[in-house]
């Protein structure tokens, strides 16, 4: 017998519909995930563009270059009109805007080519909180110019958020998404954003921008268009439950493969679990301050790990927990990193859930990342097969 054949449960990031995400095993739909988001998100599709996804619609992204399963909080972008340059809400001088004129990320003609002068500048101005977190992102493409600036630039005294000067360096003949991360003052308030700014700039030439976005986080999620107003991205919500024929709540194996873009940058622990509904008896897999595993048995914690990662680490990694009362490990990428022969026995409920979040309690260290796989054993398997399981 192989793994492929042992496995119980096998979900990739390949077959999806609005609402559900399909599992390879078993085939009739039993571990079958329920992907619930009541809006419409954004992707990066094969071809490498950014697309649309339908409400409920899983974000199958192409980001990390195989397919992953996106799975993001609630943010809303605060930047109007994202993708019309053109529009009386960015303020220029001297400045010229050839609208919907470049073939933008999504593939289509409508980004917006920038002539600017040697003492250019082009902002906008929103209102934030004050003492608060934000990242400002946007899309830019090289042109002639030979240095551009940008600046955040506070008018209600706080004056200058972050260190403004050029983002030059940071291009190439592509598009690329430039970022910068920022805690407002004791003012807040009226606040100008200028991705054109003389000052950081030299040289007469073009640019090209597209997709500006500004959202209360600490790092730039999926795009989010604007028109004339801000516009939310609601948070998903999956799971799979009815497992109990499937699942063995004394002992087996839970594996996937993920990342974590943002690290711990905004919130410390993502988690989703293998469970029984509650935190009684659960098999955890996520990040806490690291890569982590857990395995709880009714009043028992059989094995607790953390696998320290850097704080952002665009990597994907595979991580498989042992769960058996006296034996219980953490692989993670082909090493086993924990071991625990701690005994106990679950209690109440079978665990028949898998939930993206801490016990299936819902937005409790909900589970925010990119999952490539899922596989689930009702048995424990050997250090050699948890070695190939796991060897990225």
């Amino acid at each position: 017998m192989t793994l492929l054949d042992d496995s119980k449960i096998i979900t990739t990031a390949n077959s999806f519909k609005a609402g559900t995400l399909y599992s390879i095993k078993p085939d009739d739909g039993t571990a079958d995930f329920t992907i619930t988001r009541s809006s419409t998100a954004t992707r990066i599709n094969p071809s490498g563009n950014i697309e649309s996804v339908a409400i409920n619609a899983p974000q199958i992204t192409y980001s990390g270059g195989c397919a992953s399963f996106l799975v993001e909080p609630q943010r809303t972008n605060l930047h109007r009109y994202s993708e019309e340059i053109d529009n009386a809400a960015y303020l220029k001088s001297d400045v010229t805007v050839n609208a919907d004129s470049v073939a933008s990320p999504d593939g289509t003609e409508n980004a917006d080519e920038c002539t600017v002068g040697q003492f250019a500048q082009m902002y906008q101005t929103i209102s934030l909180a004050a003492s608060t977190t934000y990242t400002w992102s946007f899309y830019v493409k090289k042109g002639t110019i030979t240095n551009i600036g940008q600046q955040i630039y506070n008018m209600n005294g706080d004056g200058e958020y972050g260190t403004g000067g050029s983002y030059f360096s940071e291009l190439s003949s592509g598009w690329t998404r430039v970022s910068f991360t920022f805690t407002t003052g004791i003012n807040g308030g009226d606040t100008r954003f200028y991705p054109i700014n003389g000052s950081g700039s030299s040289g007469i030439g073009t640019v090209s921008l597209w997709g500006f976005q500004v959202e209360q986080y600490s790092a730039a999620t999926s795009y989010i268009p604007t028109t004339s107003g801000s516009v939310t991205r609601v948070k998903t919500v999956w799971e799979t439950t009815g497992l109990s024929t499937i699942v063995k709540p004394t002992e087996g194996v839970f594996m996937a493969e993920i990342r974590f873009p943002h690290g711990n940058t905004d919130m410390a622990t993502n988690i989703f679990s293998l469970n029984s509904g509650n935190t009684t008896n659960m098999v955890n897999i996520g990040h806490w301050s690291g890569y982590f595993g857990q395995v709880t048995m009714g009043t028992n914690h059989l094995l607790f790990g953390i696998n320290t990662q850097p704080a952002v680490d665009e990597n994907f990694h595979k991580i498989a927990v042992k769960y058996k009362s006296g034996d219980s490990a953490i692989w993670f990428d082909g090493v086993e990193t924990n071991s625990s022969t701690t005994t106990g026995a679950p209690t109440g409920t079978n665990m028949d859930k898998i939930s993206g979040s801490y016990g299936s309690m819902s937005g409790f260290w909900p589970f925010f990342g990119e999952i490539r796989q899922i596989q689930y054993y009702d048995d424990i398997l050997t250090d050699a097969e948890l070695l190939d399981l796991t060897t990225p």
